[in-house]
Order: C-alpha cells, then structure tokens, then sequence
C-alpha cells in the first residue's frame, strides 16, 4: 500500500452532533494506526457529514456516535449525522441535503448496495469523496469501503457451528437483507463452508431483512416444526433478544453443556451477544470491529479530502486493503468469540455498557 497527497480542502462552520451511546468506546483507540499513514486532519480545516442507515439496534447507535467522536479526535468537524430510518429514499435526501452544505468528504451506512448508487453518483458529480462503511455498495466512485470481510464472518460462524453439532443435523440459517452485500455474503459464507465442509448437514435459510421480528417469526416456524441442531443468526444485535426470549417460550433454552443445547452463533459481538456467550447460552459470536469501523471510516473520509491517494496492500493496523468491483476496501479483522476470550476488553461490546 502507498499514499500520497495531492491537496488541501476548506471547512465550512457546522455543528457537532453525536447520539450519547457508547461514549467511551473510541477512548483509547485514537492512536491505532492515526498517523502512520499520513494525518489527514493536519493538511486543512475539514467538515465531513455522515449519512445514517437506521438506530434501531445498539450496534448502528454506535456505531454513528463514535464516527463523530473519531472525527473530532482527528482534527476535523462533523455535521448531524442524518437516520434515513431504513428508507433507501430517504437516504439518497439525506445526501443531498449533505451536499447542499459544502461538505468536503461523505461517509455514507448504506441500507441497499444498490440503491445507495445514484447518492454516491450525485457526490461523485459534486466533486465529493465517499467513504462507505460496514457496508460496501454495488456502484458508484468511492474512495474506500470500511469494513469487514463478511463472507469470512459466515465461513467462521460455519466453522464453529459444524464442529459444535458434530457435523450432523439440521441448522436454521437466519439472514440479514439479501439487498446488502453483507447479508448475502454472511449467508453465502455460511452456506458455502457447510457445504464444503459439512455435507452432512441440512441448511434451512430464512431471510430477516434485519428486522427482529421477522426473525422471530421466520424462526417460530421452523423451530416448532423441526428438529433443529443449531441457529445462525447473520446478526445479534438484531436477532439475540428475540431468539433468546423465543427458545425460552418453547422450552429450549438450554446452556451450551446440556444434552438437547440448540447450538447458537451469530454475528456482532454486541454487549447482549457478548454476556450470552458469558451466561453459556450462546456458543459463539463473530465480533465486527465496530470501533475501528468508527476511526477508519473518519481517517479515510479526512484523507480523501486532503487529497491522500491509497493503494492496495497490508495496512499497519492488522488488515489489507484490496481492491473489490473497482473500489479499494480496506477488510478489518473479525474475531471470533466464544467462552474463551469474550471477556477480552478489546472487544467493543466489553467497552459499553
């Protein structure tokens, strides 16, 4: 990977505005891989604006809180995020009125890959860079892509739940939004590895759209019709209070050491998902690093406007940008959490409360 830098930008006067979720998750991060490729916020006085997807679940209430702490703590300013509240029409109005007040870069949570695109088009043509992050969209010039490599979170998931039920019986496949990049290649991970890897095992997949209850809905039907061995839930922060309250209705809600165990795995790594690891009730949960989400998608959004040009390759905080349908993605590390190391205080669901 290399860098460069070309140009500075001008700030215009805006407010800072953040959610008061999860204030002290970005404390102490600041420094992880900050400067080392080129301080952005040092070259000229920067005003970026962020356009939210929905704060309907812990994991994006922070997510937006702490890109505005991040951005502050490099050196730049802010506008209100803006909540398209899961309305992709609404998102695209939102990065018009964005633009509208001379930002110099976007950071964009796109709710659809696809119909994110006109939004990043009309920045594109206003001259603006785009950063998007946790999801990556299916068009459009976008300076980087933060986020992680979601097919790999599938594959882990797989991994744990195949060796958890010995490699037989039947596993509910709970999916996020098929429109998103990252529901389909969370599913797409975790189908692909059974299949490769646990032939043996028969895969019921359900999609959820990211709405709670129709996780819980999708999953009464199987669960009360079925022998089920395990349940993979494409998101905790979404699908675990739901899930956890629905096997206790029905009776199995059992720990991880008990005989008739539904074998439990998800993606997040939110508090809730974290303590049901610790209580022994999930078996496993693939953190996203939604901290670091928060310091690089406000690193990269302060560099595109300074002009710093990147390049694929190994970055020095732990990940790779490579480069993904013409766009450079910088693939942040997941781990994957279990009884093991879930008290880890590295983890962002250990850091709020």
């Amino acid at each position: 990977m290399s860098i460069t830098f070309r140009k500075s930008a001008k700030r215009s006067a805006a407010a800072i505005s953040t959610i008061a979720v999860a204030g002290l998750l970005i404390t102490g991060c600041t420094s992880t891989g900050i400067g080392t490729e080129g301080d952005g916020g040092g070259e000229g006085e920067i005003t970026l604006g962020l356009a939210g997807s929905f704060l309907t679940d812990p994991f994006q209430v922070v997510l937006v809180d702490n890109i505005g702490i991040s951005t502050v703590d490099q050196g730049a300013t802010i506008l209100p995020a803006t909540n398209a509240d899961g309305d992709s029409a609404k998102q695209i109005t939102d990065i018009q009125n964005l633009l509208s007040q001379n930002v110099n870069a976007l950071i964009l949570i796109p709710i659809d890959s696809d119909a994110i695109v006109p939004g990043i088009e009309q920045a594109n043509a206003a001259g603006v860079p785009v950063v998007t992050v946790d999801v990556a969209p299916n068009g459009g010039d976008v300076y980087m892509v933060v986020r992680a490599d979601n097919y790999a979170m599938g594959r882990n998931a797989c991994e744990v739940m195949g060796e958890r039920i010995g490699g037989e019986g039947t596993v509910l496949n709970l999916q996020g939004n098929l429109a998103s990049a990252n529901g389909l290649d969370r599913s797409d991970g975790f189908t692909e590895c059974m299949a490769e890897k646990y032939p043996n095992v028969e895969i019921i997949s359900r999609p959820t759209d990211w709405q709670a209850e129709k996780a819980v809905t999708e999953a009464q039907t199987v669960v009360s019709t079925t022998d089920i061995a395990g349940i993979f839930m494409a998101s905790d922060s979404v699908m675990a209070d739901g899930i956890s309250n629905l096997l206790e209705t029905q009776g199995k809600w059992t720990k991880t050491d008990a005989p008739d165990h539904i074998v439990l795995v998800s993606i997040d790594g939110t508090p809730l998902g974290l303590k049901l690891v610790r209580d022994g009730y999930f078996d496993a949960v693939i953190s996203q690093p939604v901290d670091l989400y928060a310091l690089y998608a406000s690193k990269y959004a302060i560099d595109a406007a300074n002009g710093v040009v990147y390049t694929a390759g190994p970055t020095d905080h732990n990940s790779e940008i490579v480069e993904e349908n013409g766009m450079l993605a910088d693939k942040l590390p997941s781990p994957t959490v279990t009884i093991d190391n879930v008290d880890d205080p590295a983890l962002w669901g250990n850091s709020v409360g």
